[in-house]
């Protein structure tokens, strides 16, 4: 099968799809979602992440929340959005918790909740996952949920910058100046010391 033959893709994945496969199903509904060599059909995309999402399918959990908190193929509720993230996070995927950690700490799809959103942020970064350690860089240096920590924040920042997190750039800008040079040392060797838990 030739790159970009979508028609031959297509063959391949709906018998699998259609036999309960979860990775073929949540394949079958990304392609329905991007529109992958037919239009976009985010109805037929939601049908399918949600057969496989009920499988326990970590990123067909993550796709039907993305489906449901952007309103696509579905009506728009973050309330669903999030218990779907919450699934996809218990089956370990790194951008449903970053997403749990964003909707606690701006309080859309629940509540506000700055601790639940350092611990859904702090699950996510230590995946590896570069926004997540940007996001924690934030709670860091701006203390919500603990005491600001502007070294913490700037390791944090470091790992997002080299997870290729160009914000994370601007950000380690802002915070070198309010540490001493033996705290810069500190975090750039945290950052470098540092692997992921996965």
């Amino acid at each position: 099968m030739a790159k970009g033959d979508w028609a031959s893709a297509l063959a391949l994945l709906k018998p699998l799809a259609e036999a309960g496969d979860p990775a073929a199903q949540y394949k079958l509904g990304s392609i329905y979602r991007e529109g992958a060599g037919l239009p976009v059909d985010y109805s037929s995309a939601r049908q399918w992440f949600e057969k496989a999402a009920v499988q326990g399918y970590p990123d067909a959990e993550l796709a039907l929340g993305d489906l449901y908190a952007q309103g696509r193929g579905v009506t728009r509720s973050l309330s669903t959005a999030s218990d779907w993230y919450r699934r996809a996070a218990e089956h370990g995927n790194a951008q449903a918790m970053n997403n749990l950690g964003a909707m606690a700490w701006s309080g859309d799809g629940m509540k506000g909740d700055p601790k639940a959103a350092l611990n859904w942020f702090t699950a996510a970064a230590n995946k590896g996952l570069a926004i997540a350690q940007y996001n924690l860089g934030l709670v860091y240096a701006r203390g919500e949920g603990v005491p600001v920590d502007m070294k913490a924040a700037y390791t944090w920042f470091r790992l997002a910058a080299n997870g290729g997190n160009e914000d994370a750039l601007q950000a380690i800008d802002a915070v070198a100046p309010t540490l001493s040079p033996e705290e810069i040392d500190g975090a750039e060797a945290a950052a470098q010391e540092w692997r992921p838990q996965l």
